[in-house]
């Protein structure tokens, strides 16, 4: 049978071409994502919950998980602008170093004050490495490989956090098992928080071994908008992303206490739950390029943000667990699965000199939705109304900002080439 009438086989060689093209700073950038991903599912697994074991409510976890976002909003475009100007990988090393730094405290710190500094250092490490991994990964790919770059880059961090959700579940049992603990109580959790920043420190070994990329003399750049044109450019492709980010905020960071106080499931059942959700999320991340070909990128996205929306009413309403668990499976698959071709399509709009910049602009009111404003509004509205209020809010974050991507961006499917201007946007304002 030909690739025609079999699509999966044309999907695989896709693929295999693709890779077949990558280089060793994209290989090893790959590696990074892996062992990073895979920390960092055990963290997202346990961290509200060793949190809250710490006798905390859903406001101060609310704010732990915000706090980054404010350090992100005061050095994230110094940051993006620095290193449009001096190369990415230096800062995205530091960055990881920070990050690892910031890990290691938040699981062995206890007093509040010191949960702060520790998540204000995380805030400083991630806006290193969550502004500059993105415009790093546009420079060492060839155009006609980033969408599945970033696609495979989207499905291996899914990947792995499957096993990293199986861990995060089964590291509990297993520590309080040897200390005779319930899974549940605050050693067995601290103790599977240490070996997620252990895992979370090997990825700094494949960062030492890239080399910086140039496509411009250091200097060069000019990331900053020019003129009120690029400057509203900036504001379409950053107002949506922001809304949707802070719909997101208010629901996916909490996600481990939304099983664990409504339906009461331990740690372990959370950790199976979170794992296959990522497999089935990641195989759908790598249909995105074929759906991006067939419907047109931004077609894609909206559509798929949009069909997300019955399935999170579902979360925030039904006290069913069959139901609320295919819900959030379908949710997951279907939020997520544009999300490389998001991603391609805002870095593509702007210069190539411009895209740290825009990025950390992207990662400050992103951030802000994301782990400021949203699990700050959604811890709020889940001590006074529950979850379905926070969730509620999440359902029209999101539609609100698909409908303003759609209506910014619906003409401008071609992804531009350098010099020229972003297609569509004349016809969208």
């Amino acid at each position: 049978m030909t690739e025609e009438g079999f699509p999966v086989l044309g999907w695989v060689a896709e693929y295999s071409s693709a890779v077949k093209r990558f280089d060793t700073n994209t290989r090893l950038m790959l590696m990074v994502m892996a062992l990073a991903s895979t920390g960092g599912a055990i963290t997202a697994l346990i961290f509200n919950l060793y949190i809250h074991a710490l006798g905390y409510r859903q406001d101060f976890i609310g704010l732990l998980n915000g706090l980054p976002a404010v350090v992100v909003l005061v050095v994230g475009l110094p940051l993006g602008i620095a290193a449009d100007r001096r190369g990415y990988l230096g800062f995205m090393r530091v960055g990881a170093v920070l990050s690892v730094a910031s890990g290691l405290g938040l699981a062995l710190a206890r007093p509040p004050a010191l949960l702060v500094g520790f998540s204000l250092l995380g805030g400083l490490g991630g806006a290193l490495t969550w502004v500059i991994a993105a415009p790093l990964m546009m420079v060492i790919s060839r155009p006609e490989d980033r969408l599945h770059l970033f696609a495979i880059s989207s499905a291996i961090g899914l990947s792995v956090g499957f096993l990293g959700s199986l861990l995060g579940g089964a590291l509990p049992r297993l520590y309080g098992g040897w200390w005779g603990l319930a899974a549940g109580d605050v050693e067995p959790l601290r103790a599977s928080l240490l070996t997620a920043v252990a895992l979370s420190a090997l990825a700094i070994g494949p960062l030492l071994g890239m080399r910086e990329p140039r496509s411009r003399p250091p200097g060069a750049a000019r990331p900053l908008p020019r003129n009120w044109g690029e400057a509203k450019l900036f504001l379409k492709l950053l107002g949506p992303s922001a809304l949707v980010a802070t719909g997101a905020g208010a629901m996916v960071v909490f996600f481990q206490l939304f099983f664990r106080l409504r339906f009461g499931l331990e740690p372990g059942t959370i950790g199976v739950l979170f794992a296959f959700a990522s497999v089935t999320t990641a195989v759908a991340t790598l249909v995105s390029p074929g759906l991006a070909r067939r419907f047109g990128r931004v077609r894609a996205v909206v559509c798929t943000e949009l069909a997300s929306i019955p399935f999170l009413l579902v979360l925030a309403y039904s006290y069913d667990l069959r139901w609320v668990v295919l819900a959030y499976y379908f949710r997951q698959a279907l939020m997520n699965m544009s999300g490389p071709v998001r991603h391609v399509f805002l870095l593509e709009q702007v210069r190539e000199d411009q895209r740290a910049t825009f990025s950390s602009l992207a990662e400050i009111l992103g951030g802000l939705g994301r782990g400021g404003l949203g699990p700050i509004i959604s811890g709020f509205l889940q001590v006074r109304g529950g979850f379905s209020a926070a969730f509620t809010l999440t359902s029209a974050c999101y539609v609100v900002g698909a409908a303003l991507f759609y209506a910014f961006f619906r003409g401008a499917e071609r992804p531009p080439v350098a010099g020229d201007s972003v297609p569509g946007i004349e016809a969208a304002t």
